[in-house]
């Protein structure tokens, strides 16, 4: 039985035998359901890949008809990360508090990660992770903290969380694409120089592209750009 419910969708030439490897995390008050638009337009360009989308297995604190990986209410019960008015440093904070909440539930993607490799007998350099929002969180910290380095990371509308904790779990440093819009008032935009100061602090490769007019939402150009990062 699977650690976390999934869902899969096999892309180009797929067959019993992918050549690669993706694991698409879904967001906050979010589902597998609610990034089926994005793994269309992404599945349409990849090549003899399988994408993987693991269920999050808790009720949404705000939303019972979606799901959570992880409480914000815990470290945020006014919200304040989503409000313009918040200053990034404490936006950041917010999110460092959650850091025990991260690290454990990086762990158990990393157990996930090691079940699919084994079901569709693919290595890390040929497996990708990938997240949107919370998902991106949990994608970045998994990859940093993983004991083996996967072919890429990919964050959609994500942040550093969980900052503190984190420095002191780097063991791998895979390369890593970043997708945030300009009009993002959720993981807000503002946040985006800070995110990309911290993994040049620590010597992480990546690529950053940002998109006009784009909210809190994925967009196809963003899915040609994860294609062309993870089809190289």
């Amino acid at each position: 039985m699977s650690l976390f419910n999934n869902k899969c969708y096999k892309c180009g030439k797929c067959g019993e035998n992918p050549d690669k490897l993706v694991i698409f995390v879904h967001g906050y008050n979010g589902s597998p359901e609610a990034i089926h638009y994005a793994i269309q337009w992404l599945s349409e360009k990849l090549e003899n890949a399988v994408i993987v989308v693991p269920r999050a297995p808790y009720t949404c604190e705000k939303n019972a008809e979606n799901l959570q990986w992880l409480s914000f209410f815990k470290s945020d019960p006014e919200i304040k990360f989503k409000d313009s008015a918040t200053p990034t440093a404490e936006i950041f904070d917010i999110f460092n508090r959650l850091g025990d909440d991260f690290s454990q539930t990086a762990t158990q993607m990393n157990e996930f990660i090691d079940e699919q490799q084994r079901l569709w007998n693919v290595a890390d350099d040929n497996t990708y992770l990938m997240g949107f929002s919370q998902g991106a969180m949990i994608s970045i910290y998994t990859a940093l903290s993983r004991s083996r380095q996967l072919g890429g990371c990919i964050s959609v509308a994500g942040i550093i969380a969980g900052k503190d904790r984190l420095a002191t779990e780097i063991v791998s440093r895979p390369p890593f694409l970043l997708l945030h819009g300009k009009v993002d008032t959720t993981v807000q935009y503002k946040t985006v120089p800070d995110t990309l100061a911290w993994l040049k602090s620590h010597q992480i490769d990546f690529e950053f592209f940002d998109f006009d007019g784009l909210a809190h939402r994925m967009s196809e150009d963003e899915m040609q750009k994860v294609a062309d990062f993870i089809n190289s």
